[in-house]
């Protein structure tokens, strides 16, 4: 009789199993706490709360809230999006986590969510909450590594990839016939953004850095330049119109309808600075005894705004004169 033969399997390794990583714990638990604190207050469906809880609106971070374009990304307020983005969040984090130096990790977090936060506030206007964008950052990050770098080579399947695509494709459909409106440059900003730091990962500290500055640069740039958006001059206007600089106001307006002239704040605002400028022509006029011009005055008035009660008012007040 032969004798039996032992084949001796290669340990299982563990180590990723049983690794606890403590990075993206602190950005899962800092999402939790804040979903649980706006979900106390009374009303959690204002500015004032989303700010107390991380995600000022763009006025504030124009003047001087720059924390909320991190802190944004780890607000929630719906049950279902805060445990769709932990689950993503944890599943790819852990993994990169494992296989990096933490300030690595750490920069990639930070960095994406500026990235997430700034892409949506330059090419929508507004601001966004959730991890999403830092998920699809790491995501983007991991479907790059895993081409590379044996270490990732078959953490992703298709039906991860095909989700996130699908996603990410569904909700660019969703937004544009106004079914659902969703951070969609955030997403892609974020999903960009991890596949260029996974790329350039294989580069020296110093090529890193460099590439990393001139992109968030670029980036940030575009918030001022960026000829989609009227974002930059709309805070101008309104900044100048609150300090009643009337006329560098008007100018601002009307480059902003020269942008785009469906634009109803600059209407509106544009609309009540020369009704202003128009009533205290009036009043000069009538001081001086010009009824005539003054009429004239009230009627260019009730043109531009035909509800306008003062001008009505003054109106009929001159013609019982």
């Amino acid at each position: 009789m032969s004798d039996i033969i032992e084949i001796n399997h290669a340990p299982i390794d563990n180590s990723f199993k049983k690794y606890i990583p403590i990075l993206t714990a602190i950005c899962c638990l800092t999402s939790i706490v804040l979903f649980i604190g706006i979900n106390l207050e009374e009303q959690n469906d204002n500015w004032e709360v989303y700010k107390k809880w991380g995600s000022p609106n763009v006025t504030d971070i124009f003047n001087g809230s720059y924390w909320g374009l991190i802190t944004s990304n780890f607000l929630h307020t719906e049950i279902w999006h805060i445990a769709f983005n932990l689950y993503w969040v944890w599943f790819f984090g852990k993994k990169i986590e494992f296989e990096s130096k933490k300030i690595f990790y750490g920069i990639l977090i930070l960095s994406s969510a500026l990235v997430s936060s700034l892409s949506e506030v330059s090419f929508t206007s507004t601001t966004a909450i959730g991890l999403s964008g830092i998920g699809y950052s790491l995501f983007g990050f991991i479907l790059v590594k895993s081409k590379t770098t044996k270490q990732y080579k078959d953490y992703l399947d298709k039906k991860i990839t095909g989700l996130f695509i699908f996603w990410l494709l569904l909700c660019l459909i969703l937004t544009y016939v106004k079914a659902w409106n969703v951070g969609n440059a955030a997403h892609i900003g974020g999903f960009l953004w991890g596949m260029t730091l996974a790329y350039i990962s294989k580069y020296d500290n110093y090529k890193q850095s460099a590439v990393g500055v001139l992109l968030l640069s670029i980036l940030i740039s575009s918030i001022f330049w960026n000829p989609f958006s009227t974002l930059w001059l709309s805070y101008q206007a309104f900044d100048l119109h609150q300090n009643q600089k009337v006329e560098e106001a008007i100018i601002i307006y009307k480059k902003i309808l020269s942008r785009d002239q469906s634009n109803e704040f600059a209407k509106t605002n544009l609309r009540q600075l020369e009704v202003y400028k128009l009533q205290e022509k009036a009043v000069k006029l009538y001081k001086n005894q010009k009824y005539n011009e003054v009429k004239k005055v009230y009627n260019q008035i009730l043109i531009i705004d035909k509800d306008n009660q003062w001008a009505k008012n003054n109106l009929k007040s001159l013609s019982t004169e």
